[in-house]
Parts: C-alpha cells; structure tokens; sequence
C-alpha cells in the first residue's frame, strides 16, 4: 500500500527533525545525562514536529541500544513503536477522548508496569481539547505519576491549558520552520523519489505551507501526482493558485488606475475556476511583499519569492507610498472577511477592483498635507542619492511666531492670596529632585492665589535658580504630585510698596525681565 510522503519521510532520529534545534538538542542531552522528567508539554503550531519529536522521545527512553541520546532504530522496541505495535507506548487523541473517564481509564492503565518496554509513555495529542474534569483527574497523576510513566502532552493551543497543568510540565516550544529549511527538505525527498523539482517551485510549496513541514509534504505528494518535473507552475495548478503574473498584472492596473482591466484579469481567473478568496489572500500577501520592501532592511529574509519576482516587485514597491500600500492591504482584508460571511464573491471581488483602482483618488488628508508629503518624499529621495549634499548644505532657520503672554493683575493676586499649606511638603519633595534647589526654599512660604503660587523668601538664590526652565518645570510638576493642580510661579509682593527692597517691585523687576506684561495700578 501506498505511504504519503509525510508518513514515509517522517524522521526516525532527532538529527532528522528539521528546524527545532532548541527542542532536539535539548532532549538529547537530558538523555545521555539519564536526566528524564515525568512529564513534557510540547507546543507549537501544526506540522512542525511534536508529534515526531513525541515518538522519537518515547523510542529513545525505552530503546535497548542508545547512541549519543539517539534510539538506534533497529531493536524490537523502536520497531515495535514504529509499527504501532508495542502496547506500552499509548498515543491518545485528545479530540475525540477527551472525557473525565477516558483519563480515569488512562491512570487505572498507568498504574501497571510496563510489559515489554522500560517506561509506560502516554502521548496526548490536542491535550486542550481535554474538559475541565478530565484536566482535573489528570492533575493528580500529573502531580505524582508511577516511576515507570512519562507523560508527553502536544497542543496547538498552549493557552487553553489550565496553569496547574503547564506548571507541572517541562515545557518546549517547536517554531515555524524556516522556508529555506522546508525547500531543502523538500529536494532531499525529491531526489529520494527520483523526482525533480525547481528551487523556486521548493519555496513556493514552501511559502504557502507556512512553516508547517507536514502540509509542505502533502502538497508536494499533490503535485507529484501531476508531473514529473515539478516547477512554479506545478504548484500553482495543484494548490489552485493564480500565477504570479497576474498578480503583478493586477497591482500594475491599481496603479494606472485602470479598474477595466483590474475586473477583466479577475473575470479571467474566475472563468478559470480560480477562488475569488484565495486570489484576494494572495493579493494581501503581495502588497505585505512591497510593504516589506519599502520598510525592512533585508526583505528578502521575510518573503518567498524568485529573484526574478523580487525585482520586479521592487520596482512596483517605488511606485507606492506607504500609506497606499496599507490603505489596499486594508480594503483587500475587508472584502475577505465579506466573502466568508456569505456575499457573493465574485461581484465582492470586481467591486474591490474598482474601489483599489480608485483609492489613489480618495485620500483622508488634505491636497496640502499631501503636496507636501510628495515634497518630503523627493527630498527623502534626494539625499538617499546624494548624501554628500546634505552635509554642505545650509541650515534654515526656524523662527518661532512670538508668543503673546497675558498680563498680570498683581493688584488682584494680593487681594485673593491665602496661605499655601502643602508648601512644606513641596519643599521637602523638591530636595529629593535637587538638594540645591531644595535647600534654597527653606525658611520660605508661599501663598495661593487663582492659578498662581506666589513664593514669600529672603533668599533670593531660590529666585535666581527659578529662572532656568528645567527647575521651573520640575518644581511646577512635584505641586501638580502634592495637590493636583497646576499652578503657574511668582514672587509674593508686600503690600506696602514705600520700602526700598519692597518685593513687590523685585516682582515686577523680574516679570518685566522675563518679558511678561504687567499691569499695576499702584506703580507710577
């Protein structure tokens, strides 16, 4: 009987699990150091080996001849696991048993020895499908499980389990494989299977998998079944994906605004049976190429795609802004979703043709705003083609519009002044900031009056250090902390102005060098 290729390449050994280091190397280890847990949770998405690496853990912890952490393959216990045939390595889909009495059974089960091999393995696969109280009855065992069990728990869906059950496991989280990983993986098989494939067409399987080595190979079987020689072209026809060129063909039309042929390329492929969801999935995940080029270092380590492809991706890349770019990677998702709620996908589809045709057109900022923003964008241009330019260049100066500061009653701030009794607390806050500054206030008083807090001290080095903006700042924010409130800074007057040092006149002194107007009814 026939075996699919991912149940036929399926490897046997850690040194075969592709891309999960982090996982194999690590299991390897504990194996030669004779250092087992009683239980492992493996995560990860689908296709990336939690199951393999749960068979090959339970043939290396029971097999009769080890090599370096590895089971050798070859004694009655790995074939026995091999074949499905040993009874003391038990696999459980969680899916489908996933009852309280399905786990009494399994711990009934656990608690007899092994009958052939060293250890009892339970591998549960989907453990998050389990119920609450099948969870609660695997807790337990979980807990304090017989010497002679180990338990190896896979899921897709790690945040499903309950915290008692992860923290009772030592956790591995298998990653996507890399697209390089899976097309090498694929060319081996294909040589094994005296296929030939093209490196393009490896990583186009290899994209559309999207990390996940199983789905990679089943694909692969699919388009063995339709040629000899797989190239682009293959995969597309069997995966039921437009050909690259229509994508191109497509984007070029939204840039020339030509929605006649955007629907004309659509009513083509929708004539050729081509998925109008899927054709609108592959779009989204071409504008994702041109917005990684325009915005990442290195794009080509993020995208899938022929060096051929690439270049001319590019030169659609420098023909989109940025925010157009994402503005049609939004329509094209919005249309998505409306087609899976049931709207016909063929009209959602030409309408999106035409809407993406015209969105240059539409635009939420202003014919201002964008003129310049075209402007920014020549001149980004500019000096990433002339770098030395810039450094000869002139600066240009930037002149502030004065700033019309309202005048001040101090007439007024008298009359309505009442003492400032979170003062002290202020003061000593501010030492914390600036023992200087802190300092500098004590012995002071200050007193509330509208928006104003107005200081009362006889030394005027608190005053002076008031002038500098970043201690006028910090002293404005610790009473904004102490009160609440925001209060702007000045210097308390006496009333009577006739003496000589009258701080009133200090006040006025010090507002007028700072450039505030101030209107006093008293000063001649």
């Amino acid at each position: 009987m026939y075996r699919v290729l991912y149940r036929k390449y399926r490897p046997r050994f850690f040194a075969d699990v592709i891309g999960q280091p982090q996982v194999t190397d690590t299991l390897k280890n504990e194996l030669k150091a004779d250092r087992l847990a009683h239980a492992y949770l493996f995560t990860g998405s689908r296709g990336t080996g939690k199951t393999t690496c749960s068979k090959i853990l339970s043939k290396a912890v029971n097999c009769l001849n080890p090599k370096d952490g590895d089971p050798c393959g070859e004694c009655a216990i790995c074939r026995g696991i091999d074949e499905g045939t040993l009874t003391d390595v038990v696999e459980i889909d969680a899916a489908s048993n996933n009852g309280v009495d399905d786990i009494r059974l399994l711990r009934e089960e656990a608690n007899f020895t092994p009958a052939e091999a060293k250890y009892r393995v339970y591998i549960i696969d989907e453990v998050h499908m389990l119920s609450i109280s099948a969870f609660n009855a695997l807790l337990k065992t979980l807990e304090e499980p017989p010497a002679h069990v180990i338990f190896i728990l896979a899921t897709t869906e790690v945040h499903k389990l309950p915290a008692t059950i992860t923290s009772r496991c030592q956790r591995f989280d298998f990653h996507r494989i890399s697209p390089e990983d899976i097309a090498k993986r694929l060319e081996y098989v294909c040589r094994e299977e005296h296929t030939e494939i093209d490196h393009d067409a490896a990583l186009l399987i290899a994209g559309i998998a999207d990390g996940a080595m199983r789905d990679a190979l089943s694909l692969l079987d699919q388009c063995m079944g339709q040629a000899d020689k797989i190239d682009e072209s293959t995969v597309r026809k069997t995966a039921g994906l437009a050909d690259k060129s229509h994508l191109f063909d497509i984007t070029d039309a939204i840039l020339a605004k030509d929605a006649a042929k955007a629907v004309e390329i659509t009513d083509e492929l929708h004539k050729s049976s081509k998925d109008m969801a899927r054709l609108c999935e592959e779009l989204v995940g071409h504008f994702r190429a041109i917005m990684l080029i325009k915005t990442v270092r290195n794009p080509k380590d993020s995208i899938v795609m022929s060096e051929s492809d690439f270049i001319r991706a590019d030169k659609q890349a420098q023909d989109l802004s940025l925010p157009l770019v994402i503005k049609i990677m939004d329509t094209l998702q919005s249309a998505m979703e409306r087609m899976f709620q049931g709207v016909n996908r063929r009209i959602e589809m030409e309408m999106t043709m035409i809407k993406l045709c015209g969105v240059q057109s539409e635009s939420h900022t202003s014919p201002e705003l964008e003129r310049r923003l075209s402007a920014l964008e020549k001149l980004v241009a500019n000096i990433r083609s002339n770098p030395a330019a810039v450094q000869s260049a002139q600066p240009v100066k930037v002149v502030p519009p004065p700033i019309k500061r309202p005048s001040v009653d101090m007439d007024e701030l008298r009359k309505n002044a009442v003492k400032f009794s979170e003062w002290h607390d202020i003061v000593e806050h501010l030492k914390q900031y600036s023992k200087s500054l802190g300092t500098s206030f004590d012995g002071s008083t200050a007193y509330v009056s509208g928006k104003y807090v107005l200081v009362d001290s006889k030394n005027d080095m608190c005053f002076e250090l008031l002038r500098k903006p970043e201690h006028r700042t910090e002293v404005r924010d610790i009473i904004h902390q102490v009160t609440g409130k925001t209060y702007n800074l000045g210097r308390y007057s006496y009333p009577d102005e006739k003496k000589s040092d009258d701080p009133l006149i200090q006040l006025v002194s010090d507002m007028k060098a700072a450039g505030i107007p101030v209107e006093d009814k008293n000063q001649n």
